[in-house]
């Protein structure tokens, strides 16, 4: 569920949710900012799995959670 393979393609995969997220992801924005953005998309495909993506982000280092705020690493 997180790579590709030749059962998941790459949007339903973690990864390509991430990048979904991460290009939602302006300067900064809050979490619910953001899952309101993000909810309608067909990959998203519920709060499970925009959390998901959002740990995901997390974890390799894309994304930090400051004062209440998502910003993007750069």
């Amino acid at each position: 569920m997180i790579l590709p393979n030749k059962h998941i393609n790459i949007q339903n995969s973690l990864l390509g949710v991430g990048g979904t997220l991460l290009n939602l992801i302006s300067e900064t924005t809050t979490v619910s900012l953001l899952w309101n953005r993000a909810k309608s998309l067909p990959n998203i495909n519920g709060f499970d799995r925009y959390t998901l993506g959002l740990d995901f982000l997390f974890v390799v280092g894309l994304v930090k959670f400051e004062d209440g705020l998502l910003k993007k690493v750069k």
